[in-house]
């Protein structure tokens, strides 16, 4: 009897719902639920969500089990890091060296070396260039992606990966701490070397990607020309004139004047991507002097790296060299295939043309904050201080005028560089000399002319 009332109980709590519909119906309203339960359960909406959810639930619950995973390898990386820093410590101590914790370029020009002392540094390897003291894991910047939970989880993996590395390198380095160490050079006060340089090949290229498309010039386009300030404005493309041999010449209006340009003195307006860059590419960046802001021509010497913060080193056409970021440079439409020719200025041309052909291999001095150098301004040698450090660039303040410049660490303008380069040049010349005196005379050969020959031979080799 209580069953009843409540059954009529639940019946009541259904607004509009009349007892006399279960007659009528045949059936009641607990079977009508049910009814409808069942079919709202079997309906293909309903299924799509719930293997949705279980799918979901799964994915959650792997990924919580990769990231507990990580953690417990990250965490055991870290132990490694401070074993082997102990170890490094260790090394130092045992043969009476202060171990001191700063970058590789701070340690620049210490350690009882010579000033003028200058690595060759290659182009990718000079992130993992590590100073006497120095043992900081390279830092890695992620890429996003349509799933940042798993883009963290490679994250990871890749930072374990680089860690790995890292320890296998440092090991080395302790190798050859100790056998430098123990084997100082002769006649040079000094018990170890600044830096150790790794020889990995560089990935950037030095040449277009083979696969990227010229964009096309459209009439009514908004382009930059280059003016004869050698400044870059924008205007407008009103004409496209051809000239012969696939070649154009494009009409551009600016908001005063009009100029008839080349492919090469013509810019899109849009940033590039990273598939059309490449070390030598020629593009348009901002140009900054103080509070002035304009746009020039240069060529991409550094793509970005961990190294230069993901920036792009440009240097410009004037010789001027600064970090800048993509938002901040526009790709030259039509290039030449060799294109530091398009820089007026001859010093210049010559020395990105030198860059360009050498790389990765770029010589660099070494500097630190404080250090007092000779800097070369208008044809005069200047005395100078380091005041900054940044990535391939070392900002110079000539003490005589309070005067400050970023300079590109491996410039001949920098004295230790430019004492390298006369170095080389000289020896290169005392070496083809050496050669055009040895060379032997085929028509009078004797025993007496080949010893000699040995003898001069051993001498230059011995020599240089």
């Amino acid at each position: 009897m209580q069953a009843g009332r409540m059954d009529i109980s639940d019946r009541m709590e259904v607004e509009g719902w009349d007892s006399n519909m279960e007659e009528e119906l045949g059936i009641s309203l607990d079977e009508l639920k049910k009814w409808i339960d069942d079919a709202v359960e079997k309906s293909e909406m309903v299924q799509k969500k719930k293997a949705q959810l279980t799918e979901l639930k799964e994915w959650v619950e792997q990924k919580e089990e990769e990231e507990a995973r990580t953690g417990g390898l990250i965490n055991d990386v870290n132990k490694s890091l401070l074993e082997c820093e102990k170890l490094v410590k260790a090394t130092y101590y045992k043969n009476g060296l202060v171990y001191q914790e700063s970058s590789s370029e701070e340690e620049g020009g210490g350690g009882g070396l010579l000033s003028s002392e200058v690595i060759e540094i290659d182009d990718d390897d000079d992130d993992d260039v590590i100073a006497v003291g120095c043992l900081v894991p390279p830092k890695q910047t992620g890429t996003p992606g349509k799933d940042p939970a798993m883009m963290m989880f490679m994250l990871f993996i890749y930072q374990l990966n680089e860690a790995s590395t890292a320890l296998q390198k440092t090991s080395q380095q302790v190798q050859k701490l100790v056998h430098m160490v123990s084997k100082p050079s002769p006649g040079i006060h000094v018990s170890v070397p600044a830096v150790f340089v790794s020889q990995a090949p560089s990935q950037s290229m030095t040449q277009p990607n083979p696969n990227a498309t010229e964009d096309e010039l459209k009439v009514g386009m908004m382009i930059l020309g280059k003016k004869r300030t050698k400044t870059w404005h924008r205007g407008a493309l009103v004409a496209i004139s051809p000239v012969g041999n696939s070649i154009f010449k494009y009409k551009v209006k600016f908001d005063k004047g009009k100029s008839l340009l080349s492919g090469n003195h013509v810019a899109f307006e849009y940033n590039p991507t990273l598939e059309i860059l490449y070390v030598g590419a020629r593009v348009v960046a901002k140009y900054k002097d103080g509070s002035l802001v304009w746009l020039y021509a240069g060529v991409v010497a550094e793509m970005p790296n961990n190294k230069n913060r993901m920036r792009f080193l440009i240097f410009f056409d004037d010789g001027y060299a600064s970090y800048v970021t993509l938002p901040d440079l526009h790709p030259v439409c039509r290039p030449l295939k060799r294109t530091w020719e398009d820089i007026e200025d001859a010093s210049c041309r010559d020395f990105i043309e030198e860059y360009i052909t050498a790389y990765p291999s770029r010589p660099m001095v070494l500097l630190k904050v404080g250090q007092i150098i000779k800097t070369e301004w208008e044809g005069t040698w200047w005395k100078s201080k380091v005041e900054e450090v940044d990535g391939s660039l070392v900002k110079i303040l000539f003490l005589d005028d309070k005067r400050s410049e970023w300079i590109y660490r491996g410039s001949t303008r920098l004295e230790p560089m430019f004492n390298l380069k006369m170095t080389t040049a000289n020896t290169q010349e005392k070496k083809l000399a050496g050669q055009q005196r040895t060379r032997p005379n085929m028509g009078n050969i004797n025993i007496r002319a080949i010893s000699l020959k040995y003898l001069i031979l051993t001498t230059v080799v011995l020599c240089f």
